[in-house]
């Protein structure tokens, strides 16, 4: 993690970084006292309009090497997708300074969130020293902005821990040893859930040796606002029952719990900051494992809503919990709003790759401001086209419903159609399919990096926190 500092008299053996995007951004390395030569080869470089890294040895001072990355071609609207590209390139030991309060945000965000790295299970370890040098101007950004991205990285750290250490029972207790201040925990275990008659949860989970966990963050600032419900499913390890994934992807199944990181995070980020809004979350915790009495395609399995759902495919058991989960809130809570966020399907990368995430349904100011947030900065999304067409095609012959629908192949807008089926009264919906964005495995950019990303702490909080 980055170190705040007000001043370089206690920063020894270093190398020092600077963004400078005009001549006069100079004057701040004054302390340095660079010879004519040097000032004259960065003059130089600033006229030749070009984005780049460069260095400098520093014989005299407290800092081996000076590097500078010199920013003057201004049709880059988005220095993020610049910088990544260089900032590897920077040794375990340095400090950044600024040339002004606008840049902390973009150079905090790639000395921490590019640099990431998950070392908990090796025995040697990086020793990253990274320096940030503020003042009465950028201290509050620099403060703000390091609080997220720390929420960012604990995400991150959630989301690599692997399934033999992090499963629903220790990832509740996680969340209720956790201090918050003005967030409500309530923790449902599994005689709980089963006594609330949420009888797909018990179909997905009843038969694996890690029991399931519900946990519930109520952040209620005034009965007066509108409420917000956000779910997420957080599968610790997904085998896809007995329609098993395929051996070559399931070493990856630990990732479907990553949206259950996520609102762990966005709760913590949302705890210290003023709202307008009553927030209440959900995460769903289970373990799917292959079993002597695993529920099977063709199965009937009543819903806590009442309706039933034919089980055409045992890999599609997420939207079960989700469904029975967002009935149970919606009867139980007066609800303005339900946002549902899941890792679903392959489609979304398909048609998207890595960097959009899609999202749908029928809130279209509250996906308008995803498409707005979307065109500055890093985490992306795209809308679907969704009208009543598909939910009619979650029709079942011989059920209410069905989990999949076989012949029409959208399938992460189908996926959403069926959890429209348990929205109870009318809530405004909309529905976030992140499967890719989560999981970089071939594209890193800005400052999202390779693996597990942490994508939509950074979109979400911030909606929530301007709505």
């Amino acid at each position: 993690m980055v170190t705040k500092i007000f001043s370089l008299d206690k920063v020894s053996n270093s190398n020092l970084f600077f963004l400078l995007e005009k001549k006069t951004d100079l004057n701040n390395l004054s302390f340095l006292k660079l010879t004519k030569a040097i000032k004259d080869d960065i003059f130089e470089k600033i006229e030749k309009k070009k984005n780049w890294l460069f260095e400098y040895f520093l014989w005299k001072n407290d800092f081996k090497k000076l590097f500078i990355y010199v920013f003057s071609d201004q049709k880059w609207k988005n220095l993020d997708y610049l910088l990544w590209k260089e900032i590897w390139k920077l040794p375990n030991n340095f400090t950044i300074l600024t040339n002004n309060s606008q840049n902390v945000e973009t150079l905090l965000n790639h000395s921490i969130l590019w640099r990431y790295k998950f070392e908990e299970y090796k025995k040697i370890k990086s020793q990253d020293k990274v320096f940030f040098l503020v003042d009465k101007q950028t201290e509050k950004i620099f403060d703000d902005r390091l609080w997220t991205i720390e929420n960012i990285i604990f995400a991150r750290n959630l989301w690599n821990t692997p399934s033999n250490e992090l499963y629903p029972e220790i990832f509740a207790w996680l969340i209720k040893k956790t201090k918050f201040k003005n967030t409500k925990i309530t923790v449902f275990d599994y005689e709980k859930i089963k006594k609330l008659w949420l009888w797909l949860l018990e179909a997905v989970w009843k038969w694996s040796s890690k029991k399931p966990y519900m946990v519930i963050f109520e952040r209620i600032i005034d009965k007066k606002f509108p409420t917000i419900w956000l779910v997420w499913k957080g599968v610790t390890f997904d085998t896809g029952w007995i329609q098993v994934k395929p051996g070559d992807f399931m070493y990856e199944m630990k990732w479907d719990m990553c949206w259950a990181g996520s609102v762990f995070s966005i709760m913590k980020e949302l705890d210290q900051k003023d709202l307008k809004v009553n927030i209440v979350a959900c995460v769903v915790l289970a373990e799917n494992h292959i079993s002597w009495d695993s529920y099977k395609p063709s199965d009937i399995l009543k819903s806590y809503s009442w309706q039933t759902v034919d089980v055409i495919h045992t890999d599609a058991e997420w939207r079960l919990v989700l469904a029975d989960w967002i009935s149970y809130i919606s009867k139980n809570y007066k609800l303005d709003k339900i946002i549902s966020i899941a890792t679903l399907t392959w489609a979304c990368m398909i048609a998207l790759g890595f960097r959009y995430a899609w999202i749908m349904w029928n809130d279209e100011k509250l996906i308008q401001k995803f498409l707005d947030y979307s065109e500055k900065n890093i985490e992306k999304y795209n809308k679907l086209p969704f009208d009543d067409y598909f939910i009619d095609q979650t029709k079942s012959e011989i059920a209410d419903l069905q989990n999949l629908s076989t012949w029409v192949k959208a399938w992460s807008t189908m996926w959403a159609a069926f959890l429209v089926n348990f929205c109870l009264n009318s809530e405004k919906y909309t529905h976030l399919d992140i499967a890719w964005t989560a999981l970089n495995s071939y594209e890193p950019y800005a400052y999202v990096n390779k693996w597990m990303t942490g994508f939509w702490v950074d979109s979400v909080s911030f909606i929530l926190k301007n709505l």
